[in-house]
């Protein structure tokens, strides 16, 4: 007889007079009977009526038979309702494959219906897939759908050694989170075997059930001071034991579990200043990674703006997107310093309702994440967009002979086209919240671990833009190089290396871009696989950090209980796509490295700043240098008088009259080699 009935025998003694016993045992006995046609548990029937029988004895003497009637009819109702519970096919998903399939409810729990059922098992999933036990899942099944056969009233659960064995392998487990095993799974409840009621017994072998504690201890070897609830006290009541087991268990000491129904997913998130796949020293050489590369392109393309502030007519399209290429990535830079200024855990972490500090992931909740990513991401996909519209107005004004002026026309369209585009992409990633922090930098950006906003967000929108500009690179650079050899001979040797100088820069500074673009979305997806199987093997490994005996650099494995080790992450592929996010903004600077640009400097110090009368000549000289491709008569005036001017002009209308179509179209070659070289 359990405890439960012993307390409340106790209690119907002393209150229980000698004429009262035979009102008392014709209740129990009632109630008996009617829990047989409920299809209820003699245990359950039995407790039912003693309890019955208190609530009657502490009525008044006047009111007994009132009390008594009233109960049986309770009774009696809840016997209607039942309505003789018959055995039910098993239908909740954890149990489906169990040796029985048939059940009935309601169960030792209380569950009413399956669907209850299987929203309770929910709570044990994860200590089912941890396999702390191997009768676990037989265990709960017999527990929550006990198993059920037409020839008895009673349903069938699992015998008491079963659920010792349970309790021994997966207690300790529970024990490092601070919790106990929860009371409605006592042991003590459920029958021994070979007595009765029957029970069921799966007998596992002793050398698997040894063999599988073994592993047990080794994989959930977790710690309690970085346990993800290890402030809670102990708990002896189901729900919060087992949402607790789910919060933790199945992410992880270096991880919390953070369940956000209104995105429909959950989601284990790195805790703050937890060393999982890096060291504290690869972040430490990521820091000042940054650092210097962030603040040479900072430096570099911020002159780069300044020299076209000075003197916007030389940037005339189609060189002109080359400035706008330098604003994006020096407001790149600025997001890298701005991570650099607030600190790791001030850009990348996030502080929960628990108070416990993760990385940001899915969320707009810090501020300093926000802008980060914003500056990274809009502006990269920005830059992108510019150099394809730099390759178009490229190929317009070599390929399609288009002047400065009418390129200069279409430069709204490329304004909305250039800005609108990453803006939409950008918005339409905040309102998902598809951004997430880097362990190693701390810097936000689109969330690598999803497949949907890496592919269709950052590698499908560059791919598209790189393959449209090598298509207008190209046809550029084949007009150009037609253009060279059909002015070979028609021009002076100087313009034309002018013109073989500016083919260069445009080739190599258009390859390099599109090559450096597509090395970082390399990267990027290195990074996301890698990401994804490191950690999809925490459950199974335990990262170890060590230095090579060497070299001293620091080295970092995932062992894996019976699978080798999991390889480390290539941190140099990680600093590979910081270098090149950075460099193809320094290398934009490329434009300006000139004589033109020293003579500029020279004339806005000298003479704008410090009023230099003697300086005033270079700028002079500069001004007129710079236009002597356009005008070079102006070196030498004089040279013809007006008559004879006037009858040059007649004779060469006369002799080529014949030929107005070639002179025009030579004429237009010559205007596309002197805008390229101003």
């Amino acid at each position: 007889m359990s405890r439960e009935t012993t307390e409340i025998d106790a209690q119907i003694k002393g209150r229980t007079s000698k004429g009262r016993a035979v009102l008392s045992w014709l209740l129990a006995a009632s109630m008996t009977a009617t829990s047989r046609r409920c299809a209820l548990s003699t245990r359950q029937s039995l407790l039912l009526a003693r309890q019955s029988v208190i609530a009657t004895l502490e009525k008044k003497p006047m009111k007994k038979l009132y009390c008594f009637l009233i109960v049986v009819i309770c009774n009696l109702s809840i016997c209607t309702m039942s309505s003789f519970r018959s055995c039910e096919r098993i239908m909740v998903p954890l149990c489906k494959d169990m040796p029985y399939n048939l059940t009935r409810l309601p169960n030792l729990m209380g569950d009413t219906d399956q669907n209850s059922v299987a929203q309770s098992l929910l709570d044990f999933e994860p200590l089912v897939n941890i396999k702390c036990s191997k009768n676990l899942r037989f265990f709960l099944c017999s527990v929550f759908t006990p198993m059920c056969t037409e020839a008895m009233d009673e349903p069938i659960t699992s015998c008491r050694s079963v659920c010792q064995e349970v309790e021994r392998s997966c207690a300790p487990l529970l024990s490092n989170f601070g919790l106990a095993w929860p009371a409605l799974l006592n042991c003590s409840q459920f029958p021994a075997q070979n007595s009765e009621p029957p029970c069921m017994d799966p007998s596992p072998s002793k050398q698997k059930e040894d063999t599988l504690r073994k592993d047990s201890r080794t994989k959930l070897n977790l710690s309690k001071q970085t346990s993800a609830i290890d402030r809670m006290a102990p708990s002896s009541e189901f729900p919060s034991t087992a949402v607790a087991v789910a919060a933790s268990i199945s992410c992880g000491p270096q991880f919390v579990h953070i369940d956000r129904h209104e995105m429909q997913y959950h989601k284990c998130v790195l805790r703050c200043n937890q060393d999982w796949m890096f060291t504290e020293e690869q972040k430490n050489f990521a820091q000042v990674w940054m650092a210097i590369w962030a603040s040479v392109c900072f430096l570099s393309t911020g002159f780069t703006v300044m020299t076209f502030l000075l003197d916007t007519s030389r940037f005339t399209y189609p060189k002109r997107p080359i400035v706008f290429i330098a604003i994006c990535y020096c407001a790149t830079s600025v997001g890298y310093l701005l991570r650099l200024l607030v600190g790791r855990e001030a850009a990348g972490c996030q502080q929960l309702d628990s108070g416990q500090s993760v990385l940001v992931s899915h969320s707009l909740s810090n501020a300093v994440c926000v802008v980060t990513f914003i500056l990274l991401y809009y502006f990269g996909l920005a830059s992108a967009v510019w150099w394809l519209i730099l390759t178009m107005t490229w190929y317009l004004a070599a390929g399609r002979k288009w002047s400065q002026e009418a390129i200069a026309r279409l430069s709204s369209t490329f304004h909305i086209i250039a800005w609108v585009i990453p803006a939409s992409l950008t918005v339409t990633l905040l309102v998902t919240h598809e951004l997430e922090a880097s362990e190693l930098t701390s810097m936000c950006f689109v969330c690598l671990h999803s497949s949907s906003a890496l592919f269709g967000f950052v590698v499908g929108p560059v791919a598209v833009f790189s393959a449209i500009g090598i298509c207008f690179m190209v046809a550029g650079i084949v007009s150009m190089v037609r253009i060279s050899r059909e002015m070979r001979f028609r021009i002076c040797d100087t313009d034309l290396q002018k013109l073989r100088k500016l083919m260069t820069k445009v080739c190599v500074f258009s390859l390099l871009y599109v090559v450096l673009t597509l090395i970082v979305v390399v990267c990027s997806v290195y990074e996301k696989f890698f990401d994804e199987e490191w950690l999809s093997s925490q459950f199974e490994c335990r990262p170890q950090s060590f230095k090579d005996a060497t070299t001293g650099v620091g080295l970092r494995h995932c062992n894996m209980s019976g699978m080798g080790s999991l390889s480390p992450p290539a941190v140099e592929i990680y600093m590979l796509k910081v270098f090149i996010s950075l460099t193809v903004g320094i290398m934009s600077s490329m434009w300006i490295w000139s004589k033109k640009t020293l003579l500029m400097w020279h004339h806005f110090f000298c003479e704008k700043l410090f009023s230099n009368p003697v300086a005033k000549s270079g700028p002079a000289q500069y001004a007129q240098g710079s236009s002597s491709l356009h005008h070079p008569s102006q070196d030498r005036p004089g040279i013809l008088n007006p008559e004879v001017s006037a009858k040059v002009q007649q004779l060469i209308k006369k002799k080529f009259s014949t030929k107005s179509i070639t002179v025009h179209r030579f004429q237009r070659k010559i205007i596309v080699i002197r805008e390229y070289n101003n």
